[in-house]
């Protein structure tokens, strides 16, 4: 029940700081927000279910490397493998907070990107894209296994690597408040910024159904990777206006939001924002 609680008010919280944001600085008029039901639901199985779930598989793949890697089946020896000494764990804990933020955001681009191929991984992901409306609130809409996928993938070379588990737990609380700001209904492109630091504007053109802005702008921190790889688009002076899927099959419903991804395909199911073949 605590938890539940204490994840009840950190929304109470956050509605208010954003509210006063979107509100304040969008342009937008406030108005009936579409899909408001379900996210706020989203909210609560992201919290309660998808990150625990998320958690316990990247603590067994970490033991799963630790055994791989010829450690002993026990607390003690897994314990010492993952904190062994590196070159990595060697460096200052600041120098290895910047690292892993740039790791994990290049890990990032590219499962975000394999989540828009045709398939299963595109009717995972889908479900994200299916808010026709985005902002702060909607970037909690993630399939559990979109979650799961990308925090499994994102641990490997965490571990193979030997970072430290202290500047994990700097870079992991940045990226989750950042996910939620960068969904905002603002119109900030962080000027001459704009290509180092990903901004509302940058990744509202993800989410748009606007041909334009199709299979674009994939890095959920650092537009470097987008521009290093031919994704990069966020023209000067202009925003996106329309977003969701094109020819949506997912449902509102998040139980149906959930089963969706082992329903039959259909050939409807065609991404707005890039899913490619």
């Amino acid at each position: 029940m605590g938890d539940i609680v204490s994840v009840a008010i950190a929304l109470v919280v956050l509605s208010v700081l954003f509210f006063f944001i979107e509100r304040q600085v969008s342009p937008r008029r406030p108005g009936r927000r579409p899909g408001l039901a379900t996210d706020v639901l989203y909210w609560f199985v992201t919290a309660l279910l998808t990150k625990p779930i998320s958690s316990t598989a990247v603590i067994v793949v970490a033991v799963g490397l630790a055994l791989a890697s010829g450690v002993a089946l026990n607390r003690e020896a897994v314990t010492a493998f993952l904190e062994r000494d590196t070159l990595v764990r060697q460096q200052p804990g600041w120098l290895q907070a910047v690292e892993l933020v740039i790791l994990l955001d290049f890990v990032a681009y590219w499962m975000h990107r394999a989540f828009h191929r045709d398939g299963l991984l595109w009717r995972i992901h889908s479900v994200h894209h299916s808010s026709i409306k985005v902002d702060w609130l909607s970037s909690v809409r993630v399939h559990p296994l979109n979650d799961l996928g990308t925090r499994v993938v994102q641990v490997i070379p965490l571990v193979l690597l030997g970072f430290d588990a202290s500047a994990l737990g700097i870079a992991v609380p940045f990226f989750t408040f950042y996910a939620l700001f960068v969904h905002s209904d603002v119109p900030w492109t962080y000027g001459p910024l704009r290509f180092a630091v990903a901004s509302p504007a940058f990744h509202r053109w993800h989410h748009t159904t606007q041909t334009e802005g199709l299979n674009k702008n994939f890095a959920a921190l650092l537009p470097m990777f987008d521009l290093l790889f031919g994704t990069f688009f966020m023209p000067e002076g202009t925003q996106p206006e329309r977003f969701g899927i094109i020819g949506s099959t997912v449902p509102e419903n998040i139980i149906l939001q959930l089963v969706h991804p082992f329903r039959p395909l259909r050939p409807a199911l065609t991404s707005s924002v890039g899913s490619v073949s």
